[in-house]
């Protein structure tokens, strides 16, 4: 009996085994690996999905010589972008399928109207992923997903490594489509976008337009309002604490005429709520370490006065950088810094009252800016390549 009822038991669990039943075969599917979301004259949906040829990638022959792209580009309008999305069936044979995909670009006139719309696919349906990056084009998207690149053979994947290597400014915020997401369904926080477009390359690269990130897009609630400038973005970040590295120019003690380089090599940032009078005040505190990356001037700067002046003017540089991106989200009534997040957790019993009229609370906030910077290295030399001579001295 028990032999018998074991050999029931292993059928039923056989049954249950669901083996491949669901397998998609990759010569049945058309890899997405940017997409590209406009909206044409006419009110309807243009979706650009730029899809990789497997055959095309493979080969060792140059694209040029063999005459082969790497991708294919197709474009589809809907009523919506699902509809889009499946129109394209229309034109190729094989299913989309977006697990692979990294990019996705918004054009600035979509961006205008408001996003929360055509986001709602991308965070609904499980075919797409979450983690790619957003950008918002200041081109028509479907420039930017018909652009190539000449140190890829997938364009998409070169924007993707454009968007991994802005740490190394940290003037362009990286931005992946679920942190979008995040902000968009908070009642006070606003967003921040990185800017895509073309320009137009040098003569002697052939004139060959070039993708390039520029600007950071604005958007309050979910509609661009505006663009800020590199110096604008790294105020935003330096408070949120998203500064990886960067270059910190500043005037050269002792030769304010020349400059000299700081490489930022990591920064941290905290934001202290407090009542003061009854009024709400808010002190951002950053601490940044960094090295000198160089100097154009033949001033000293490895003795301890001059040292310690290049700390205090980069820090004062800091300060102004951040100074500017207040003044202006305060004018714009946008909450990029996540203040009112900071404000919740410090008061939650005010919290209710202050929700309400965020935005009227945030323009009139006092804000405090304390920075603490730290350098910690001059390099592989002490003193300048060419310094100061004495006078009698030989030269």
């Amino acid at each position: 009996m028990k032999k018998i009822i074991s050999i029931i038991l292993c059928i039923i669990l056989l049954l249950m085994l669901p083996g491949c039943w669901n397998r998609r075969e990759l010569n049945t599917l058309a890899i997405v690996q940017a997409v590209g979301i406009d909206r044409t004259e006419d009110g309807q949906i243009n979706v650009s999905l730029q899809i990789l040829k497997p055959s095309a990638i493979k080969t060792s022959t140059s694209e040029k010589a063999s005459g082969n792209k790497s991708v294919w580009v197709v474009t589809s309008k809907g009523e919506t972008v699902f509809d889009a999305v499946r129109n394209a069936a229309l034109q190729t044979d094989r299913k989309s399928y977006f697990s692979h995909n990294t990019v996705y670009i918004l054009s600035e006139r979509i961006a205008k109207e408001g996003i929360r719309d055509e986001l709602d696919l991308l965070s609904r349906d499980p075919e797409f992923r979450q983690s790619p990056f957003v950008f918002i084009s200041k081109t028509k998207a479907e420039d930017i997903i018909r652009s190539e690149h000449e140190q890829e053979k997938i364009p998409g994947q070169a924007i993707e490594k454009l968007a991994k290597l802005s740490f190394a400014t940290s003037k362009i915020p990286e931005v992946q489509l679920i942190d979008l997401l995040k902000n968009l369904a908070s009642k006070t926080n606003d967003s921040i976008i990185p800017g895509i477009t073309i320009v137009e390359g040098a003569p002697e690269a052939g004139a060959k337009n070039v993708v390039k990130l520029e600007g950071t897009a604005i958007l309050k609630s979910d509609k661009l309002i505006g663009w800020f400038d590199a110096k604008e973005t790294r105020g935003v970040l330096w408070i949120r604490g998203e500064v990886k590295s960067g270059i910190v120019v500043v005037p050269t003690p002792g030769d304010e005429t020349k400059k000299s380089g700081i490489e930022i090599i990591k920064a941290t940032s905290r934001i202290v709520p407090e009542r003061v009078d009854g009024n709400l005040v808010l002190t951002i505190n950053v601490e940044a370490m960094g090295n000198l990356g160089e100097q154009m001037s033949t001033v000293d700067l490895s003795k301890p006065e001059p040292f310690k002046e290049l700390e205090e003017k980069t820090a004062m540089v800091i300060e102004e950088e951040i100074y500017s991106a207040i003044d202006k989200a305060q004018r714009w009534e946008v909450d990029l810094f996540e203040f009112g997040t900071e404000v919740h957790r410090q008061f939650p019993k005010e919290w209710p009252a202050l929700e309400k009229n965020w935005r009227e609370e945030f323009q009139k906030l006092q804000v405090n800016v304390v920075i603490d910077t730290e350098l910690r290295w001059t390099g592989f030399i002490r003193q300048p390549v060419h310094p100061p001579t004495d006078e009698g001295e030989d030269t």
